[in-house]
Formats: structure tokens, C-alpha cells, sequence
């Protein structure tokens, strides 16, 4: 049994056996099944949870460089449903500004002079953002803020857990390369500790070798918060499931009341369940309201009092 305050893949399964009593040895099930019943309640059923609580667990910010004579932008494929939680625009000195999002129909309303060069409002269209400008702005980012998927579990023998980390060549030592291991993947840069989130995604490596069991990035790609111990794994794979390590157990409960569904031991399914909904019951305080002694402070941006004090900052709104 783990010491640890956390559940890898492997601890995952070695508990989801105990719960469903599953013996050690048996042809039932294999680790890709388990895996896959851990994928699969994590997606439809904990991280649903989570972002009910409406704290911002999975909440990232990417700012993407606006490019010349270019008003379309794909909405990162990472995100959760696809969606956006917001988004703005940023100047080269670090304002942000709201833009309004529109509908498909309101088109005919917005007459762009093609002397505007700044954003304002936006429509979307499939996975596209679509901006609403006339001169298209070379200058500044499209800030997107977005809830990101987490990466897929997979066996800790396919990641590299971080030994050292050399700096000033961007050599990463790890206690192993897995052989899927290569220079023409991408990889993540996952924390070992709570919430076990992704500090860097999508890197290509420069080289790796196998016999020092090395990986080598682009020096200022390595994160100042990397650490020993956190994992190097291929894009969208972790080892550890990227939720708030007290929902871990909740993980393996889930996946084990579906192993006891597959067998169809309904007399356990229903243990199992009841037992579910004391878990979840009793974690849902651990996650909700993440700062218990600070007011939230609620703006009625849109306000009619609001709008007239700040006409001037946003009148260039749709």
C-alpha cells in the first residue's frame, strides 16, 4: 500500500482490486481495463463535480500573439467541451481589455470601419474565434482563459519521474526513458503535488538519450517551478490524476463500483454507491470555497450605474 498523499495509475488499480475484491491473479480484467474505467470516471464523472464548485480548478490563461492579416483563431484543443471561459484582449503593455461576444445573426449589425484596429467583440463559429475588426491588429495577444482537460492516466512505467534538473544545458535526468520516448513527440511537465497540474505543455525535446537517462530542453522552456520528483510524460498523459489529491480515493471508488457493475454484482453496486454518495458528500466541502475568510467581491460589469463611469474605458464595446 502507498505512503504517499496521492494515488498513481498503479496504486489506483492495486486499490480498485481491493474495493471490488478482485483477486490479484485473474483473466477479468486486464490494466488497460481498470485504466479505461479510470479515464472514463474522471472525465464524465469527477471533473464535472469539480467544476460545478465554480472555484477555477482546470482554469488557464494562454495569451496567443495576434498574427497580420489574420481574424480567425482555433479555441485550444485542450479545452474542456471546447469552450472559453473569457476572453480579452491584451496590449504590448499588459492592459486587458473586454471584448463582447456576439451572435452569428447580430453580423449585419456591425459595420466595421476599416480604420478600427482594435478589438472589440468576437463571434464563434465551430472550434473558430472569429474577430471583429476592420484592419486586422498585429499588435498585442488574445488572452483565453479556459478550463483544460486533464491529460489521460497511463502506467507510471510510461514516464519519466524527474531526478535532477541541470539548468544551464537543459538536461532533465529521469530514473528511466520509456520507450515511447522520442524527439519527434511532444511532452508535458506534470506536478507530483496537489493539484498535480500540467506546468508546461506541449514541449519538443532537442535530445534524448537513453543511456544517461536524459531529455533535453530549450533552456528557457524548463519552468522555475519544476522540481525532483515531477514527471515528464508524453502530451495528454500523466500518471497521477490531475484532480485535488483528496478526490483520489473518490477516483478508485468510482472505477471499482463499474468492475462490479461489469461482473454484475449488483448486491456490491449498490454497497458501493451508497458508499459513493457518503465520499462525495463528505469531500464536496474539501473543494468548495477556496478561500473561506475572504469576501468574494461580485461586479455588475454591465450595469447601467457602471457602464456610464466606465463609457470612456469601453466605449470601443460592442
Amino acid at each position: 500500500m502507498s505512503t504517499l498523499p496521492y494515488y498513481t495509475t498503479d496504486t489506483l488499480i492495486e486499490s480498485i482490486k481491493r474495493r471490488a475484491a478482485i483477486p490479484i491473479h485473474q483473466k477479468t480484467f486486464t490494466n488497460d481495463d481498470f485504466i479505461a474505467f479510470l479515464n472514463e470516471e474522471m472525465s464524465l464523472g469527477l471533473v464535472p463535480s469539480v467544476l460545478r464548485m465554480k472555484e477555477d480548478y482546470f482554469l488557464i490563461t494562454i495569451d496567443v500573439p495576434l498574427q497580420p492579416n489574420q481574424n480567425q483563431y482555433e479555441i485550444p484543443v485542450r479545452a474542456i467541451g471546447n469552450k472559453v471561459r473569457e476572453i480579452s484582449y491584451k496590449d504590448t503593455n499588459g492592459n486587458v481589455f473586454e471584448m463582447t461576444r456576439i451572435q452569428v445573426g447580430d453580423l449585419p449589425y456591425y459595420n466595421i470601419d476599416n480604420s478600427t484596429q482594435w478589438l472589440y467583440a468576437y463571434y464563434v463559429a465551430n472550434n473558430v474565434i472569429n474577430l471583429m475588426t476592420g484592419t486586422p491588429v498585429t499588435s498585442g495577444f488574445l488572452s483565453i482563459s479556459y478550463y483544460i482537460r486533464p491529460n489521460q492516466l497511463v502506467m507510471l512505467s510510461e514516464v519519466g519521474v524527474i531526478q535532477s534538473i541541470d539548468r544551464s544545458t537543459g538536461e532533465i535526468f529521469l530514473d528511466k526513458v520509456p520507450e515511447d520516448f522520442s524527439v519527434t513527440q511532444l511532452f508535458d511537465l506534470v506536478q507530483q503535488t496537489s493539484p498535480h497540474k500540467c506546468l508546461s505543455i506541449d514541449l519538443a525535446p532537442t535530445g534524448i538519450n537513453t543511456l544517461t537517462k536524459t531529455l533535453t530542453l530549450a533552456v528557457d522552456a524548463i519552468p522555475d517551478n519544476l522540481k525532483v520528483g515531477d514527471h515528464i510524460c508524453l502530451a495528454q498523459q500523466s500518471a497521477i490524476p490531475q484532480i485535488p489529491s483528496d478526490l483520489h480515493v473518490i477516483l478508485a471508488h468510482r472505477a471499482a463500483a463499474r468492475c462490479l457493475e461489469a461482473q454484475g454484482d449488483m448486491e456490491g453496486l449498490q454497497a458501493a454507491n451508497a458508499k459513493l454518495a457518503e465520499f462525495e458528500s463528505n469531500t464536496q466541502n474539501l473543494i468548495d470555497d477556496r478561500v473561506e475568510d475572504s469576501p468574494k467581491k461580485i461586479i455588475n460589469r454591465h450595469g447601467a450605474i457602471r457602464r456610464g463611469l466606465g463609457s470612456r474605458r469601453y466605449r470601443f464595446r460592442g
